[in-house]
């Protein structure tokens, strides 16, 4: 009987949560759970922000990075996270099929500009540039992650140094274009400027036998010492295309595009410097697996870098503690950011996932189902901190009780690979412990 009885508990759960999923469309989040339960104005709704929340960060193990929104190239040296720096791989198009460079052709110059898009740091801090040429094709229906490295040439045919000016509009022979980096890449001597020159009628007819002989670029910066940024950058814009200037027999001043299209293979390559450079207490908890600084202080970073788990431990037995059923009317996650740094600034949105039985996979939480506005994650100035909904996995929990798997949550800045953000977060028991914690808010009904 007691089996029966248990089943039959459950039963009514989640007839509750069925009903509660369908008054939560017509009512403000903090009203859901109001109208479930008959003349609730008998009942009493309860708060607590005391539920054990353990969390700690781990170092990414590698994200994907294929033809990202924007492709990111620069250095930054950062005081608590230390030195990354984003490098990229592409492929090029031809402009027209068949193009013919003509009779004895010369070469004048080799050039690639790029447009900017944004950027995350310092951008008073120079940077270097180094180009080098592919020897192994990319294809656009392959998967590419952060820490993969393609074979490449030896010759830099950049060795370009400059400071990143993502918001100046550019000057170029009398016309004002939008901001954009423009890298020479050889001379009247190069080996690449001449190879590209010298490519036969059949290695320019199609933009498949031309990658073929022409694998792509890999740009990438040098290492900072200090400060730093990461460019974000457009490779697909109408301004963003290698130039070969050059002439012949019969035509002085000429010229040839080649671009970067959407469907054309591209993707980002990080390097953290085994995060050889960090602060010593990030290094603790992330390298020498001191999980126990995450109570003081969490962390997540872009880039395929940084992502923190997060559970609670003792909330499966909620219930049971307090002897009765419990109704979850509100549940919220807060993330505090320790740290509004205005230059290292945090990520606009934080993404929150459940995790699974298999380690590096996670499902969506029914919560964010219901959309943004109702399962948070945005970044809220006035009050530095992220604010996720979690009603519905809060309840799932104590429903499913002390005795079933629960493989907690994880969070990382959302849209990872094409941003260069970092956050510090304060832990469920910060120091000075006058900063806002790391805590669940519960508001919740007790039922018979």
């Amino acid at each position: 009987m007691k089996k029966s009885t248990g089943l039959f508990t459950k039963q009514i759960f989640v007839v509750l949560g069925l009903a509660l999923a369908l008054s939560s469309c017509n009512k403000k989040p903090e009203q859901i759970g109001i109208g479930v339960i008959p003349d609730v104005g008998k009942l009493t709704a309860f708060y607590t922000d005391t539920i054990s929340v353990v969390a700690y960060s781990l170092i990414e193990d590698s994200i994907r990075t294929d033809e990202p929104s924007n492709i990111l190239l620069g250095s930054i040296k950062d005081p608590v996270f230390g030195k990354t720096s984003a490098g990229f791989y592409t492929q090029f198009s031809l402009s027209t099929n068949g193009h013919s460079f003509g009779d004895n052709p010369v070469l004048d110059s080799l050039v690639l500009q790029i447009a900017y898009a944004g950027y995350y740091g310092d951008t008073t801090t120079t940077q270097y540039v180094r180009a080098y040429e592919m020897e192994e094709q990319i294809f656009p229906d392959s998967i590419y992650h952060s820490k993969r490295v393609i074979p490449c040439g030896a010759t830099d045919y950049a060795n370009y140094t400059f400071d990143p000016r993502p918001n100046s509009p550019f000057v170029y022979l009398g016309d004002t274009l939008s901001p954009l980096i423009r890298i020479r890449l050889s001379d009247i001597s190069s080996d690449l400027g001449n190879k590209l020159l010298n490519a036969t009628e059949d290695e320019m007819a199609s933009k498949e036998n031309f990658q073929a002989f022409f694998k792509g670029l890999h740009l990438v910066t040098d290492q900072v010492t200090s400060g730093g940024a990461v460019t974000y950058l457009n490779l697909t814009a109408n301004l963003s295309r290698m130039t070969i200037y050059y002439s012949n027999d019969t035509e002085d001043s000429l010229r040839y595009d080649f671009y970067v299209a959407s469907s054309n293979a591209r993707f980002n390559h990080f390097d953290h410097n085994a995060y050889a450079d960090a602060d010593e207490t990030f290094k603790q908890q992330l390298i020498n697996g001191d999980t126990l600084l995450g109570n003081k202080k969490i962390y997540v970073q872009s880039m395929g870098g940084v992502k923190t788990f997060i559970r609670f431990p003792h909330l499966g037995n909620f219930a049971n503690t307090l002897g009765h059923k419990v109704l979850i009317n509100e549940a919220k996650l807060i993330l505090t950011n320790y740290d509004p740094d205005t230059v290292l600034t945090p990520p606009s949105q934080l993404a929150l996932v459940a995790g699974t039985e298999e380690k590096g996979k996670y499902k969506v939480l029914e919560d964010q189902l219901e959309g943004d506005n109702y399962f948070g994650g945005t970044y809220k100035e006035s009050v530095n901190a992220y604010e996720f909904r979690l009603t519905r996995k809060v309840q799932q929990i104590i429903l499913d009780g002390p005795t079933e798997p629960n493989y907690g949550l994880y969070t990382f800045v959302l849209g990872s690979s094409s941003k260069s953000n970092r956050l510090i977060i304060n832990g469920s028991q910060p120091e000075p412990d006058t900063l806002k914690a790391l805590r669940l808010k519960v508001v919740y009904t007790l039922i018979d």
